[in-house]
């Protein structure tokens, strides 16, 4: 695949295209302004790599509407002085962005542009408004040198050679950081969570195995494409015949969301079970359960059982094993296992999840070894893993809430089942979490276990899969630290070191030092002070349109953009977060981003050649922050108050 990275800057005085193609390593930069004129230019390029695609970021929605106007119209500027084109196209791009914000459908429909697009920010999904990123955030995610906001205000006038270059200098920033995050959405990359990981790749194979072009699609579109293609194939009608909206209910009855063979043996349970039984939902309505049971509270919600655990160290010994139970496809088996599928789709739609299902199941076991069918299983898995989200998403074709709620609450319950066998038995539980419970269990017990397993499975037609664990580490249900016994560890929450791009990984230093304290006993103080790079001190802060960030020094005020980049010092500023006059919310007019006496290096600008042992770190912060999280570990979250005595291994060895 033949591509060049690009990027476009819309200025009232200044129209700038910014191509680098990786495959030459060459750079392109086609200006139109007071002082150049390369419309021509680009005209030509733009023909001679047509047959290229043009990977941006966003560029479905802005770059390439702006791009694809200037092809359509720039035959008729033919006697237009630069500056007039420069106004045309700010003017198109203020209107192209205005559309955006309000939901109107792009002028140009990927099919009927000229240049083929690849839109990363639609890949990851970053168009969600729960994962939305922009790419300054993105650069700070990716460790990037620069991730300074555009200098030249995009409706200045009189523009210098000056700010010209800056201009210049400011997109081809962004394009290199474009294509970083191209090489990770193709896996060249060493970054774990995305290494060999070609999305790309995986499109391209979903297209050729089922006809479905998806080059652009996040994995949850891709996954609603596949449900279509699968339940038409089943109905035998077109795609124009698919249902335009969902199943509403005014009301969901609890007795309908709780399969027949949900039943308890305690007297609590029986009694929560009758309750509940007579409960309904609006459209409005969550489920929110709480009871305690065998000295565990257990929140039923949204999101699934959930133990409410307290901070606390676990761990396996002569007597004891720690084992944790994880269903297997938990929300597709209670789907597929209780013949279950959205009322306006009918049984049609069960059939075809079915066959998607047991594909993916059939086809798994090669995908070891051929990429091709691990790019099918991936697509497989994608479509049946979304059938639940989507089955609550009231714009969306597969909506029927009492679907959902039959899920969620069925699988509650079933896992409750599960955990009051175990408690019965003496196996206490330790944990619970959406699909699995984790018991600290006796040996002698472990044959009861299988027993109450076979019974469980053989009831819920679930499948369980064994993890055994040397440790656990908790600082919450969420957070939390487990060693399987080949020392692999599984983190989640306060202990994770990598991060998926479009999460915060701020101070990650402070999560790597609790790792190595916890699995090889490295003093935080030691792994916090002998850390090498720079950018694992880096703390992101970003501000809305109603803030903005003031550093404040003895001699100096300096006033930020909206996305700060820094590092707690010991020399430096106080940073704060100000109230603009624009907004009419009660929040405080000033706010101290690091409470208290720390002070601050604001580094958006922060080269790979910086070395920590020039940056003048304040190590006490990050050696605190750590320390907080351990003593609430070591005390199981009876005391804030950090403890501090010479022998942390002492202090925190349970």
């Amino acid at each position: 695949m033949n591509v060049c990275i690009y990027d476009i800057e819309t200025l009232k005085e200044m129209f700038l295209i910014t191509i680098f193609i990786p495959e030459t390593n060459e750079w392109y930069e086609f200006e139109i302004s007071a002082y150049k004129n390369n419309m021509d230019a680009f005209i030509n390029f733009s023909e001679e790599h047509s047959e290229y695609y043009w990977v941006g970021y966003n560029n479905l929605r802005f770059d390439s509407q702006v791009v694809e106007w200037v092809l359509v119209n720039y035959e008729k500027w033919w006697n237009l002085k630069p500056l007039e084109i420069c106004k045309l196209v700010s003017q198109k791009a203020n209107d192209v962005i205005h559309d955006a914000n309000f939901n109107v459908f792009p002028e140009y429909q990927e099919h009927q542009l000229s240049l083929k697009q690849i839109d990363l920010f639609r890949i990851h999904h970053f168009d969600n408004k729960n994962r939305m990123v922009s790419l300054k955030r993105l650069e700070f995610e990716m460790d990037f040198e620069n991730i300074e906001e555009m200098p030249i205000h995009y409706m200045k006038e009189n523009m210098t050679l000056e700010e010209v270059m800056l201009t210049r200098q400011y997109c081809r920033n962004d394009v290199m950081a474009t294509h970083k995050f191209y090489n990770i959405t193709i896996g060249n990359t060493s970054h774990p969570l995305y290494k060999g990981n070609n999305q790309i790749q995986l499109r391209q194979d979903i297209e050729q195995e089922f006809g479905i072009y998806c080059l652009n699609y996040s994995d949850s579109k891709i996954g609603d494409e596949m449900i279509k293609k699968y339940y038409c194939q089943e109905k035998h009608i077109d795609y124009s015949y698919l249902p335009k909206k969902g199943y509403f209910r005014k009301s969901i009855p609890i007795k309908n969301c709780i399969a027949p063979y949900v039943k308890f043996q305690t007297k609590q349970l029986k009694e929560f079970l009758s309750r509940i039984r007579k409960m309904s939902l609006t459209i409005q309505d969550n489920f929110i359960e709480e009871i305690n049971f065998y000295n565990n509270k257990y929140t039923f919600a949204k999101g699934g059982l959930h133990s409410v655990n307290t901070a606390k160290i676990f761990k396996a010994d002569d007597e004891y094993l720690i084992i944790d139970w994880d269903v297997s496809s938990y929300y597709p088996a209670l789907i597929i296992n209780n013949e279950r599928y959205p009322a306006h789709l009918g049984k049609a739609f069960l059939k075809g999840y079915k066959q998607m299902f047991n594909k993916r199941l059939e086809l798994k076991p090669m995908a070891k070894t051929d990429k091709r069918i691990a790019g099918i299983v991936g697509a497989l898995k994608l479509a049946v893993n979304s059938v639940y989200g989507k089955s609550s998403d009231m714009q969306n074709w597969i909506y029927d809430r009492q679907l959902t709620m039959f899920t969620t609450i069925t699988g509650e319950l079933s896992l409750m089942m599960l955990i009051e066998a175990y408690e019965l038995a003496g196996i206490h539980v330790i944990s619970a979490n959406t699909d699995g419970v984790t018991v600290r269990i006796h040996k002698t017990h472990v044959k009861a276990m299988h027993k109450i397993n076979k019974w469980w499975v053989s009831v819920t037609h679930c499948d369980l899969e064994r993890t055994d664990y040397n440790k656990i580490i908790f600082s919450s249900v969420n957070d939390y630290l487990a060693i399987k016994p080949n020392s692999e560890i599984k983190k989640k929450g306060d202990f994770l070191t990598d991060f998926e791009l479009h999460k915060n990984k701020s101070a990650r230093i402070v999560n790597l030092a609790l790792e190595q304290y916890y699995v090889n006993n490295v003093p935080v103080e030691d792994t916090i002070t002998k850390h090498k790079n720079i950018y694992d001190f880096c703390i992101r802060k970003k501000a809305t349109r109603n803030f903005h960030y003031e550093g404040v020094a003895k001699d100096a005020t300096t006033v930020y953009d909206k996305l700060i980049r820094y590092y707690v010092s010991n020399t430096g500023e106080k940073v704060y977060k100000i109230k603009n006059e624009i907004c009419d919310t009660n929040a405080a007019k000033v706010s101290q981003v690091e409470a208290g006496e720390w002070l601050c290096t604001v580094c958006n600008y922060l080269p790979k050649t910086s070395k920590v042992a020039n940056c003048d770190i304040n190590y006490k912060y990050y050696i605190e922050k750590a320390e907080r999280i351990m003593t609430k570990i070591a005390t199981e979250g009876k005391s804030s108050k950090i403890v501090v005595i010479p022998n942390q291994l002492n202090l925190f060895e349970l």
